[in-house]
Parts: C-alpha cells; structure tokens; sequence
C-alpha cells in the first residue's frame, strides 16, 4: 500500500512540477500565420439582429412600468389565460 502512495505521490508532484513549467512558457501568435477576415452579414440578419434589440427595449420598458405600476393590467383576461393553460395540462 506503501508503494501505491509513494508512486502516486510522486506522479503528482512530477505532473504539477511540469504543468508549472508549461505554463511558464508563452507561445506568440504569429501574425503573418493569421490572415485577416472580413465577414459580411446579410441583410436578414442585420434585420433579425435590429428587431431583437428592439425586443429588447420593448420588454425592458414594459419591464419598468409594471414594476413602477404605470402597466395596466387585466385581472380578467389574466385569469382567462390561466384557465386556458389550465385545460392544456
């Protein structure tokens, strides 16, 4: 049992001993290796793109009015929806 611990100790050590080495060492990039890239988006995704962060800013601002109490709210259709979602279960 002796043994198992002594060799498993000892292959730790060596592994965190050459892990540190590593790391110590930096390989640089080479730029002349890494070509430029130019990417185009299409116009769909710029229109895709455009409409979620308009999204966005309509759920943030919805978001603020019912926090601040200025969201009218329907107690009647909001039960209407639960008893819908209700039958589907």
């Amino acid at each position: 049992m002796d043994s198992i611990n002594s060799v498993s100790s000892s292959s730790v050590a060596s592994k965190g001993h050459n892990s540190t080495k590593a790391q110590s060492v930096k390989a640089e990039p080479n730029k002349e290796a890494m070509p430029d890239v130019n990417v185009e988006l299409s116009e769909d995704i710029k229109a895709a793109e455009s409409e979620a962060m308009m999204r966005q800013a309509k759920v943030q601002e919805m978001r603020s009015a019912i926090e601040e109490g200025r969201f009218p709210l329907d107690a009647k259709k909001i039960a209407e929806n639960f008893a819908e979602l209700e039958k589907l279960l």
